[in-house]
C-alpha cells in the first residue's frame, strides 16, 4: 500500500504535525494558546465571574462554540486570577440536583454513598450464680447494636449551599439542557441564590442549548439579581478568519484568501465547520507535504468533511432527498435556501436567489408547493413552516452542512 498498511503512514505524520490540537471540530477547546475568536466575550465573562455574588448562565444554539468559551474562561480566571478548584459535570437525562454535585461535596469530605452503617460492642464481666449450696464465677457477655444513618441531604439546595459555601472554585455545569426534570433546575436556580447571599467563592457557570435562559432554570423568578444570562451568538466572520488564520500559522501553513473565505461562508458563524473543514485542508496538506493550501485542496477536504460530519444532519439529507421524485431540483433549492442570510426565509425570496445563482426561473406557487412537500413528514422534516408563506431549516446548522455537501463552486452540485 502506497500510504502504509491501512494509511498508517499518513496518519503518523498527521499525528507529528499536532494538526489536531489545533482544530478541534469534535471536542471543546480548552487550552487558552488555540482559542481563537470571542475575545470579548470571554472578557465579559472573567468580569462576571469575578463580580461578588454573581454565577453565569451562557445558552445560544448548538455548536456556537458555548463549552469552548466557559471552558476556556474559567481555566483562564483559575490559573491567572484566583486559586481553587475547578470542577465540571456534563450532564444527561438520568442526572438529578443530586448527582450534579457529587464531586464537589466529595471534595469538601462528604461521601454520598454512605447509607447507614451498624457496629456490634461486646461488653463482659463476671457474673455470681447460685447452684444449690455452690457460688460460681463465670464469665457473662453482652453484645449491643449501634447503628449510624446519614444525615446527608444532597436534595436540598439549603443543605448542599450550606457545604459548599466556604469552598473555592468554579464549577461548569454542562449540557444542563439535558437534565429531564425542571425541578432539578428550579434546585440549580436555588442554590445559585443561596451561595450568592452568602457570598460564597464557590462560583457556578451553567451552559447549555436553549432559546431563552428561563428553559434552563425553569423561570425560578428571585435568581435574576445573581445568575447573569449571556446569550452566544454566532460567530463574527473576522473571528472565523481568527480561527483559520492563526491555526494556520501554528502549523505552518498558508491558505489562499479565497480558501479562507469559503470556509468563512460555509461555517455561517458556527465555529465546529470552521474547525472541521480548516483540519481537514490542513491535514491534506501535511498528507501531500505542501504548506500551500488551495481551492483544490479545499475540494478534496470538503469531501472528507462532509463524511466526518454528524450522523444525524447527514441521515435527514439522505432521508429527505430518498422520497422525492424529483431529488436534484430539491438539492438546488435547498442549497440556495442555505444562502438566505435570515434563519427565516420566504419563497419570492427564495424565487430570486434561484434566478440569481443558478438561472433557474421557477413559478411562485411552484416553488412554494416544492417548500411546502420539504416540511410535510412523520418524522423530522428538514424544513419547518413556522408562518404562512415562511420557511426555516429545523436545525440550524443544515445550512452550513449542505454548502459542504453540495459543494457549488463551479455551479454543480
Amino acid at each position: 500500500m502506497a500510504n502504509g498498511t491501512f494509511g498508517l503512514k499518513d496518519e503518523a505524520e498527521i499525528i507529528k504535525s499536532g494538526v489536531r490540537e489545533v482544530f478541534t471540530p469534535h471536542i471543546p477547546v480548552d487550552d487558552v494558546s488555540h482559542f481563537f475568536g470571542r475575545e470579548d466575550e470571554a472578557s465579559r465573562l472573567v468580569s462576571v465571574i469575578n463580580s461578588p455574588g454573581q454565577h453565569i448562565l451562557l445558552y445560544g444554539d448548538r455548536g456556537v462554540g458555548k463549552t469552548s468559551l466557559a471552558k476556556t474562561t474559567c481555566k483562564v480566571i483559575l490559573q491567572k486570577i484566583q486559586k481553587g478548584e475547578f470542577f465540571e459535570k456534563r450532564c444527561d437525562s438520568d442526572d438529578s440536583f443530586a448527582s450534579i454535585f457529587e464531586e464537589p461535596l466529595e471534595k469538601c469530605g462528604i461521601d454520598l454513598s454512605f447509607k447507614e452503617e451498624t457496629k456490634t460492642l461486646s461488653q463482659g464481666g463476671d457474673a455470681g450464680i447460685n447452684a444449690g449450696f455452690a457460688k460460681a464465677g463465670v464469665k457473662s457477655n453482652r453484645q449491643t447494636k449501634e447503628t449510624k444513618v446519614s444525615s446527608y441531604k444532597p436534595d436540598s439546595p439549603s443543605w448542599v449551599a450550606d457545604k459548599l459555601k466556604k469552598l473555592s472554585g468554579i464549577m461548569l455545569i454542562d449540557e444542563a439542557d439535558a437534565i429531564s426534570e425542571k425541578s432539578d433546575k428550579k434546585k440549580m436556580a436555588e442554590l445559585i441564590k443561596l451561595l450568592s447571599d452568602s457570598n460564597s467563592p464557590f462560583k457556578i457557570v451553567i451552559v447549555g442549548i436553549a432559546e431563552t435562559g428561563e428553559e434552563l432554570t425553569a423561570g425560578h423568578p428571585s435568581v435574576e439579581r445573581c445568575l447573569k444570562e449571556v446569550l452566544l451568538q454566532r460567530m463574527t466572520d473576522d473571528d472565523l478568519k481568527k480561527i483559520i488564520l492563526n491555526g494556520m500559522k501554528k502549523l505552518g501553513l498558508r491558505p489562499d484568501e479565497s480558501v479562507v473565505e469559503k470556509i468563512v461562508d460555509i461555517s455561517a458563524g458556527y465555529p465546529h465547520f470552521t474547525h472541521l473543514v480548516s483540519l481537514k485542508c490542513a491535514e491534506a496538506a501535511i498528507i501531500g507535504k505542501n504548506k500551500h493550501i488551495t481551492k483544490d485542496t479545499l475540494k478534496g477536504a470538503l469531501e472528507e468533511a462532509v463524511k466526518d460530519s454528524e450522523g444525524a444532519l447527514q441521515r435527514m439529507l439522505e432521508s429527505t432527498l430518498r422520497v422525492l421524485n424529483k431529488p436534484q431540483e430539491y438539492k438546488f433549492l435547498l442549497l440556495t435556501a442555505s444562502y438566505c442570510s435570515a434563519p427565516e426565509f420566504r419563497s419570492a425570496e427564495l424565487r430570486d436567489k434561484l434566478k440569481d445563482k443558478f438561472g433557474i426561473d421557477i413559478e411562485s406557487k411552484a416553488l412554494s408547493r416544492r417548500l411546502t412537500k420539504l416540511t410535510e413528514s412523520n418524522k423530522l422534516t428538514i424544513l419547518e413552516k413556522p408562518a404562512r408563506g415562511c420557511f426555516k431549516f429545523s436545525d440550524p446548522r443544515m445550512p452550513s452542512f449542505l454548502k459542504m455537501a453540495l459543494n457549488s463552486d463551479d455551479n454543480e452540485i
